[in-house]
């Protein structure tokens, strides 16, 4: 009896160690948490929507090609440092590389990405962001420590600083910088 009350709190914190950062504060308090599922990108490939504009076209081209959209804020520390584990973790496990690291006087700024079907996309996005002091940023009436975005599909990161920036997410403009070079 004493070995299966041991082996399951053994699996229970395992899993628990494992699970998604996301999933895990999906409903804390402490925790802004925005998510578009699989689904809703899905239907938004199915509109067939027609603009004259350019611009439009392209952002209506990039969601078609996203398959998971998700962000987290937090201005907990502990929450902060959790997050700072499971990035460190993941991109481990997912073999992902870093694309691009900006600090200055702003935040701190961490971008990892999977490579995907050729050089102008990648499979996964990860952009980490620390170390916040940004005085013009509007979160309601928050002053996020951490920001966790997390995308998936096939990511033009050409296009993708655009939809960050209309966000209004720390590391937009960094992202963009990689259209600069």
């Amino acid at each position: 009896m004493k070995k299966r009350i041991i082996l399951v709190a053994l699996l229970t914190i395992s899993l628990s160690w494992g699970q998604d950062v996301f999933e895990k504060y999906e409903y804390d308090d402490s925790v802004s948490y925005f998510s578009i599922s699989p689904k809703m990108f899905q239907m938004l490939a199915k509109l067939s929507i027609e603009t004259n504009d350019p611009e439009a076209d392209q952002f209506i081209s990039l969601v078609q090609e996203i398959k998971s959209f998700k962000v987290i804020t937090t201005e907990s520390a502990d929450v902060s440092s959790d997050i700072e584990i499971w990035v460190n973790k993941h991109i481990k496990s997912s073999k992902m590389e870093e694309l691009m690291r900006v600090r200055d006087e702003q935040a701190y700024v961490n971008f990892y990405t999977k490579s995907g079907k050729n050089d102008d996309l990648v499979e996964e996005l990860l952009m980490f962001v620390t170390n916040i002091n940004i005085k013009e940023m509007n979160l309601g009436n928050r002053k996020p420590e951490t920001v966790l975005l997390y995308l998936s599909g096939d990511i033009d990161l050409t296009q993708i600083s655009k939809l960050v920036n209309q966000m209004n997410l720390p590391g937009g403009q960094q992202l963009g910088k990689l259209n600069e070079k």
